[in-house]
């Protein structure tokens, strides 16, 4: 079979992670990037090693005979544009998150990907982790039974050092704590659950620490969540906070609980009296090179070659998003939201 042509969007940091992900699939190959300057774009491109053709036009990108897939790795604010565009020309998605930065936005995503038929991939990118499939087994094993309350926090300090800082601190591009970096965290308690969340109620803050000066919105909260079924959740997202990065899992189930990458099941260990330690590759680390993209561009690959749904595609990620939104609205409004708005 030909490789697929990947053109990709964008010639930030986490570009250069897109870039090797499909680079290292013997099923894909980069045939394209665009930048905002041909110049940056042949800059990223030599960084990463690869020969490719250069645009300055997304929408000349879009138009290469042999890009198969979109690779949107630009801010959020322009992703809906990119995103629907790339729908509209029968290309598949692997999109940035946030995949928005409204709701109307999300769903002109959602809506165009629908309707193109075309396949795609949000980068929630932790879902790929090796913790998070090994929950996931532990769960799919019924090792604690119903989890009847979760908790899933993102602790990050992004400040000056970061590179995502300079956008991220705007109202308009990073949005919230939540949207910015938090939503991998609501993202994975969603993932972990299952459900449907009936209502958010949010607090948030602003710490008003020196390295963290400029954010135009509050870089900490804490978000209550209730599902449909009565089952209630946790989620913090703190990006101005002075530690190494920090994500917390906690899942109480009816019959065992999940801690991290501790777990204490008697039901599947008899006679436990502690917790059992597995050791894992840890969601312990802001480094993009960190995060497992490889695994996630394979995804996508599989379920375009083998014409199925993604679990992380544009419909399900727009949950997320959904249940973002209106927790900073309930923040800002200081009531309880209600699902879906």
């Amino acid at each position: 079979m030909a490789q697929m042509g990947v053109g990709i969007v964008g010639t930030g940091w986490v570009s250069g992670e897109h870039i090797r992900a499909f680079e290292v699939n013997a099923n894909t190959k980069v045939v394209a990037l665009c930048g905002r300057t041909k110049d940056a774009a042949k800059a990223k491109a030599a960084e990463c090693g690869i020969t490719c053709e250069v645009f300055d036009d997304y929408e000349k990108m879009l138009a290469h005979p042999d890009v198969k897939i979109a690779s949107i790795a630009t801010p959020p604010h322009l992703h809906k544009d990119q995103a629907v565009a790339a729908a509209q020309a029968g290309k598949h998605i692997m999109l940035e998150k946030a995949m928005a930065t409204t709701i109307e936005d999300a769903k002109a995503i959602r809506d165009a990907v629908g309707k193109a038929k075309v396949k795609s991939v949000v980068n929630f990118v932790l879902r790929w982790n090796p913790l998070f499939e090994i929950i996931k087994s532990q769960i799919a094993d019924d090792a604690i039974g119903e989890i009847m309350m979760g908790e899933v926090d993102y602790f990050h300090g992004i400040g000056p050092w970061y590179k995502q800082f300079g956008w991220n601190i705007k109202k308009d591009v990073g949005v919230s704590s939540l949207m910015s970096a938090g939503c991998h965290a609501l993202d994975g308690l969603r993932w972990f659950m299952g459900g449907e969340i009936e209502e958010v109620f949010q607090y948030a803050t602003y710490g008003k620490g020196e390295p963290f000066k400029g954010y135009e919105y509050a870089p900490t909260t804490c978000t209550m969540l209730k599902f449909k079924d009565g089952r209630i959740g946790k989620v913090a997202s703190c990006i101005e906070c002075i530690q190494p990065y920090v994500f917390n899992i906690n899942l109480v189930g009816a019959h065992g609980t999940i801690k991290n990458n501790n777990i204490y099941s008697k039901k599947k260990m008899a006679g436990q009296t502690s917790w059992a330690t597995v050791p894992t590759i840890l969601p312990d680390s802001g480094d993009v090179t960190h995060h497992p993209f490889v695994h996630e561009a394979a995804h996508l690959v599989d379920c375009i070659l083998g014409n199925t749904e993604s679990h992380c595609n544009v419909a399900d990620a727009y949950k997320t998003h959904e249940a973002v939104f209106a927790a900073d609205l309930s923040g800002k409004e200081g009531k309880p939201v209600k699902l879906p708005l």
